[in-house]
């Protein structure tokens, strides 16, 4: 099982599923000011910040395939008969390309994964890969119950500005410059791995309040018996921690709540002051939708 840093995998999570021994994880690179960093390194998180707060440029890329190839091999080496690898949408990244030339000539299947997904909604898909893989679960039934997880887990971001998802290419310039001078805050989620637009309030306290409500909505209505519900934050920990107790409170109490700083290579797109909620689903009342059913296939 191969992901990538972009699924925001809690340190415990982390550390359980390198101790099994069926799981790797390659780092995406981000670019600060001329100098790459990667997130692991100890000055990288105030590095970003700092850049993100003048409004410097910040960059990210896909891992060399090289890198995803050695891990393959690794795994190929250790008497593995197949490799899932799961990874962060590719409307968002371009790591599953580099996924798809790594595989190339390797010995044993490697079946790939678009999460469509990010952060702990690709993590929650993860895990799920790594709990059909330690079953004992073939290629197919792995691969499977890693987009089922991913495409389960609701995503609801609210974003400070939008002028750095403009300045990286994740919305367009035209409807950046309407919403800033209309002070609008929008609540983004993601629909078959794209960013689109769930509601547009128009000041910081509204957006707060539908955040609240939709996150809400969708946790209490979690099919999940213990949902993780996970609030990612940009350098705001106090700030995530008050958002994700009274949302645990107030819907579920029986929530299992994850406070996580958002990976660099999601932050540097978002911006400062960003806040993103990940519900474990599936749910009856889904994000992307307004908390309304999705519309029935025609």
């Amino acid at each position: 099982m191969v992901t990538d840093n972009a699924a925001a995998l809690p340190s415990a999570w982390q550390a359980e599923f390198e101790a099994s021994g069926v799981f790797a994880s390659v780092e995406l690179p981000v670019l600060i000011g001329g100098q790459l960093y990667t997130e692991d390194e100890a000055d990288m998180l105030s590095s970003l910040v700092i850049a993100l707060a003048e409004g410097r440029s910040v960059t990210t890329s896909r891992p060399a395939p090289g890198q995803l190839r050695k891990i393959y091999e690794a795994f190929q080496a250790a008497g593995f008969e197949a490799i899932v690898s799961v990874h962060l949408s590719a409307e968002l990244s371009g790591t599953l390309g580099a996924a798809r030339i790594a595989r190339q000539d390797i010995g044993i299947p490697v079946r790939l994964v678009d999460t469509h997904s990010a952060a702990l909604g690709q993590g929650l898909g993860v895990r799920a890969a790594v709990q059909a893989a330690l079953a004992g679960q073939g290629i197919d039934d792995v691969a499977a119950a890693a987009s089922a997880a991913a495409s389960d887990a609701q995503v609801l971001i609210q974003v400070n500005s939008l002028e750095t998802l403009r300045r990286g290419g994740r919305i367009n310039p035209t409807s950046a410059m309407l919403g800033t001078m209309l002070q609008i805050k929008p609540l983004l989620s993601l629909h078959e791995g794209k960013i689109v637009t769930v509601e547009r309030p128009v000041s910081a306290i509204k957006a707060r309040g539908r955040f609240m409500t939709l996150v809400g909505d969708a946790l209490a209505h979690s099919e999940a018996s213990t949902p993780v519900l996970c609030i990612h934050h940009v350098s705001d920990p106090h700030g995530a921690r008050e958002i994700g107790e009274t949302l645990v409170d107030r819907y579920r109490p029986d929530a299992q709540l994850i406070l996580s700083e958002l990976p660099a290579v999601l932050s540097a797109h978002v911006g400062l002051g960003t806040k993103a909620a990940i519900v474990e689903g599936p749910t009856s009342r889904p994000i992307a939708h307004g908390n309304r059913a999705a519309p029935a296939e025609s």
